[in-house]
């Protein structure tokens, strides 16, 4: 089986076509002709994934963040799409396509924290709305986040009403506030959020959650790993979050 033939079974699942136009997604570094010797998912390309991709004996790596996304002006060592490549590895991102799709990281991000009967959260499908398991107060259901996620911890400006409609949006959403009222939410789970942002949900009355980036992503990997399976030998980078919580 080809690369290329691995990138064809993510495009089912998750097109290409759904990327924002700013996004950079798709093969982006490797020979898509090469066979296909095993895949190494990951949320990045890191030391860590590029040595378990050799260790693994996998020539793939499928990540969900682009190792190439703003022009490159110079390729160095300290990059690690120069390193990748120098060790012969072929890197898959699917990114905000990877977000859209159904099944792809909000959908997981949802079904890990218990939040049923999703919509699409914006006109472009990115982020969901749904019913939270149950109706409690902001700090119980940030904890409640905390716990399904295994996150170090969150970060939480509570609204005054209980939790009974949640937004939600992987990685960086914290500006989806003005969404989150319009879809009728009162709660707005993401990764991360700026401080701007939590003053700005407070003025809605919005109960802004940021769980961290990596905690809300990461969901994704089992799904990818069941999307691929019977292809090639597959392999979960085993990485810690960057963010830690003291």
């Amino acid at each position: 089986m080809r690369i290329l033939d691995i990138l064809a079974r993510l495009e089912e699942h998750y097109p290409t076509a759904l990327a924002c136009e700013w996004d950079n997604v798709g093969l982006l570094a490797g020979d898509g002709e090469a066979a296909c010797t095993g895949i190494q998912l990951a949320l990045d390309v890191t030391d860590a994934a590029i040595d378990q991709a050799g260790r693994n004996g996998a020539n793939l790596i499928v990540t969900h963040h682009p190792v190439i996304f703003r022009p490159i002006k110079a390729l160095t060592p300290l990059q690690p799409v120069y390193r990748a490549v120098q060790r012969g590895l072929a890197i898959i991102s699917f990114h905000t396509n990877l977000d859209i799709a159904t099944g792809g990281v909000n959908d997981c991000l949802a079904a890990a924290v218990g939040v049923t009967g999703c919509a699409p959260l914006c006109a472009d499908g990115l982020g969901r709305v749904g019913t939270p398991h149950r109706v409690c107060g902001p700090a119980d259901y940030a904890r409640h986040v905390r716990q399904c996620l295994g996150a170090g911890g969150v970060r939480c400006a509570p609204g005054s009403r209980t939790v009974q409609r949640v937004a939600i949006c992987s990685g960086a959403g914290g500006d989806l506030v003005d969404a989150a009222v319009a879809a009728g939410a009162d709660t707005l789970l993401v990764g991360e959020a700026k401080y701007s942002e939590f003053l700005y949900a407070r003025q809605r009355d919005v109960t802004l959650i940021a769980a961290g980036h990596y905690a809300t992503e990461v969901v994704v990997l089992p799904a990818l790993k069941e999307v691929l399976a019977g292809t090639v030998p597959i392999f979960l980078t085993d990485e810690q979050d960057v963010e830690v919580f003291l």
